[in-house]
């Protein structure tokens, strides 16, 4: 490059020196355009007329304008200061398109959100490595938030329940834990949303029974299995198998339990507005980036809604007709021992390390233990009185 810019330095030299331009391109061995260009930029009387400029263009057609990466920033503040509202990058496309404007695409929104120091880290679980049982259609997650506390000292829970299928969700505060209460919530989801044929859920207790009763079914199990929903329990503490309504608390713990609630009266009112804004307004990638809402009507699913006067009795009565059942998916570890409602439960040597599938068969106080869909062990499992 020194020696271009003497060159150049060259040829003002010999204009100076009374040479005309095509003399100079001659002797120089360089276009006439050239010496003419160096000339015209020695005339400017700029101190480094010789240095070379860039050559990239001033305006970039791809760059995304001034405005519209402020209304991005602006979206995704606006949105962030909302109690119930997602604030990611689909969301801040659907906002703009919804607004009337041509949104850039996912890719640049990220990238401005980046540059703005607007992205947030995400943990992700990490697969075991051990083969687990692919779950069932037409399946609902469920789990308890809590305990929390409102202001005064007020102590409640949240009864989360999301369907696996369209991530149609529901969120439902309790003033305590026990069993009666969490029926209830869930049942009036299924008021509100539909019955499934499957209710996953983890170990608590006030999802099984009691301590006292270990087989005894408690009013939620009795319940599902009454509407002929079969309730499935995940491995004891392997939360991250109900990973769809696990995420969907990440949710609420970021917006709905962020929010200032002046009563229990208060926090159900904001409950009912997270349910409708997460149901109508927060659209899924993993759905298509559809709402739940939308893609319960795309899949034309069958909706099966309780009746509205559907009421909860504490020991609902089983149908004895019915296939009553229950699965319990567990670990075995290297004791060979799975535990079913507070019972230890020997296995086959074969089936150490493996995620097996434990159908207990209600009516027929037996336990069916099953790997990739085969029974690889049958057991009694004496129940009281149905």
């Amino acid at each position: 490059m020194a020696n271009e810019e003497s060159l150049r330095e060259q040829a003002v030299l010999l204009y100076l020196a009374g040479k005309s331009q095509s003399d100079i391109s001659v002797e120089l061995n360089r276009s006439r355009t050239w010496v003419y260009k160096w000339i015209s930029r020695y005339n400017t009387g700029s101190p480094v007329w010789q240095e070379s400029h860039s050559r990239a263009p001033h305006h970039n057609a791809n760059q995304t304008s001034s405005l519209m990466e402020e209304l991005v920033v602006s979206t995704r503040l606006r949105l962030e200061s909302s109690p119930h509202l997602e604030s990611g990058a689909y969301s801040i496309w659907h906002d703009i398109s919804d607004q009337g404007k041509e949104p850039p695409s996912i890719a640049t929104i990220n990238r401005i959100l980046k540059r703005h120091g607007l992205v947030k880290s995400k943990i992700r679980y990490e697969r075991s490595g051990i083969e687990y049982p692919e779950p069932p259609l037409n399946m609902h997650q469920m789990d308890l938030i809590g305990p929390r506390y409102i202001g005064g000292g007020q102590r409640f829970y949240l009864l989360t329940i999301i369907s696996n299928d369209t991530r149609y969700a529901g969120v439902y505060p309790i003033p305590d834990k026990s069993a009666l209460e969490v029926t209830r919530s869930v049942v009036s989801f299924w008021k509100y949303y539909s019955v499934p044929d499957f209710l996953q859920l983890d170990n608590e207790l006030s999802f099984k029974g009691s301590n006292r009763h270990p087989r005894a079914l408690g009013t939620l199990l009795r319940t599902a299995m009454s509407l002929n929903v079969t309730p499935m329990f995940i491995p004891v503490s392997e939360p991250w198998r109900n990973g769809v309504v696990e995420r969907f608390n990440q949710k609420v713990g970021n917006t709905l339990l962020l929010q200032r609630h002046e009563d229990f009266k208060e926090l159900l009112r904001h409950s009912s507005e997270f349910m409708a804004a997460h149901n109508f307004r927060h659209h899924y990638s993993t759905l298509g980036h559809k709402t739940p809402s939308r893609i319960s009507r795309d899949l034309d699913m069958p909706m099966c809604p309780l009746p509205g006067d559907y009421e909860v009795c504490v020991k609902p009565e089983l149908d004895c007709n019915n296939l009553n059942k229950i699965h319990f998916i567990r670990l075995v570890r290297s004791d060979l021992t799975i535990n079913v409602l507070n019972t230890d439960v020997k296995v086959i040597p074969s089936l150490m390390h493996t995620y097996v599938d434990v159908v207990l068969l209600v009516n027929e106080h037996r336990l069916l233990i099953k790997q990739d869909g085969k029974i690889r062990q049958s057991e009694e499992f004496v129940m009281p009185v149905v």
